[in-house]
């Protein structure tokens, strides 16, 4: 044996038990939940996952497998009925075209190589579409409630986020995010 491979073993002391490897256990497996930083944890929710029982309504998760969503501020209200249907509509419309002008190129079209399309424009065509999508949308909102509905549909920030409604003043933010919402959806209605 070499001095190297002797130098790599452990030296136990004496009398010492050593486990068998049938008896270790393992531990609970960790789901992934993401990065781990502090920034990359703002909103985030712990769940359950797993399928929902029909007669119960509740998650049956045998297993115990979590994982992690984005606290959704538009939801919440919406759940809480604070939002109709037709503003939780109208707010995700907004999200859907904000989210549409934050991703990356169309598939097949990454990186910044040669393009040999017949369309070499194509990607700034898709990317144009997406932005004008969301300033026609982004129009129909009064200037006085831009900052809010911003910050619930696309931010996923809540009313107490605007440093105007913290505090005492949090009723007057959901008073105005309900009229904010009701204006928003009424020039969504009447544009479609």
């Amino acid at each position: 044996m070499s001095k190297t491979k002797r130098a790599k073993r452990k030296k136990l002391p004496p009398n010492t038990k050593v486990q068998a490897r049938s008896d270790v256990s393992l531990a609970t497996p960790r789901w992934d939940h993401g990065a781990t930083g502090p920034a990359n944890r703002i909103g985030l929710v712990v769940e359950e996952r797993g399928d929902v029982d029909p007669d119960t309504g509740k998650v049956r998760n045998p297993n115990g497998v979590t994982g992690v969503s984005r606290y959704d501020m538009l939801k919440v209200y919406h759940k809480r009925g604070l939002l109709s249907d037709r503003h939780y509509t109208a707010g995700e419309a907004l999200r859907n075209a904000w989210e549409a002008t934050l991703r990356s190129k169309g598939a097949g079209m990454a990186g910044d190589r040669v393009d040999s399309t017949s369309k070499p424009d194509a990607t700034i065509d898709i990317h144009v579409d997406r932005i004008s999508k969301l300033a026609s949308i982004t129009r129909l909102i009064p200037a006085t409630d831009r900052e809010i509905i911003m910050a619930l549909a696309c931010e996923e920030r809540p009313v107490s986020h605007l440093s105007q409604y913290r505090g005492l003043n949090h009723a007057k933010g959901v008073d105005h995010m309900k009229a904010a919402f009701e204006r928003f959806a009424d020039k969504m209605e009447r544009r479609a």
